[in-house]
């Protein structure tokens, strides 16, 4: 069987007073990839090239945090530097000027409860047509890119946000800050997949949310 789970970013404006607050469970969408996944990085016209690198950055954190918590060199990536019909990237990354008052947005393809294709879209630009500066681009990046690891949104509803999934971004206040994957991120993807990560055929997707 064959679906498609679409997600979008939220733009939310917040207005003072901030409270602090903290994910305490995050959705998992049930679907989950049974190898490391090929990335590919598509940049519209216009939009300014250093941003390619940012959304390797925004990979490596993951990598990278995913790694340091397991121990070991498990998960991973490749970069492609082009693609075919015939041989697409499993996760397609498009950087867009300008889109409206969507700042990013994942969609899932997938075979039963294994993740076939994924396509992440982001804005470089904010509603008010004004750039995005490279953490908020970061940010945005990490946030997509979670989705396609199989979560979904954080119980994050702090102003502003402490959680990278959680479904709101204040783009007017981030300070050129790059937002790591928390502990919470890690640990939800590594109960999806496990320590193992790929090294089990067929990852276990869990439940539907964590913890």
């Amino acid at each position: 069987m064959r679906k498609i789970l679409a997600l979008a970013l939220t733009v939310v404006l917040f207005a003072l007073p901030q409270v602090l607050a903290v994910g305490t469970s995050i959705q998992l969408l049930g679907v989950a990839w049974n190898h490391n996944p090929s990335v590919y990085i598509a940049l519209q016209k216009g939009v300014d090239p250093r941003f390619k690198s940012i959304m390797v950055l925004a990979l490596d954190a993951w990598i990278n945090s995913l790694n340091t918590k397991v121990g070991g060199q498990v998960f991973s990536y490749t970069l492609l530097t082009s693609v075919t019909k015939t041989q697409p990237a499993d996760i397609t990354i498009t950087l867009k000027k300008n889109w409206g008052n969507v700042l990013g947005s994942t969609s899932i393809s997938s075979s039963g409860a294994t993740i076939t294709s994924v396509k992440v879209a982001l804005a470089t630009y904010n509603a008010m047509g004004l750039p995005l500066d490279g953490g908020d681009v970061f940010t945005i990046a990490a946030h997509e890119l979670g989705h396609a690891w199989g979560l979904g949104h954080a119980t994050d509803d702090g102003v502003p946000p402490q959680d990278l999934m959680s479904p709101y971004f204040d783009f007017t206040a981030s300070n050129n800050v790059f937002v790591q994957p928390s502990g919470l991120d890690i640990k939800a993807v590594l109960a999806i997949y496990g320590n193992n990560g790929f090294l089990l055929p067929n990852p276990n997707p869990g439940g539907t949310v964590y913890p």
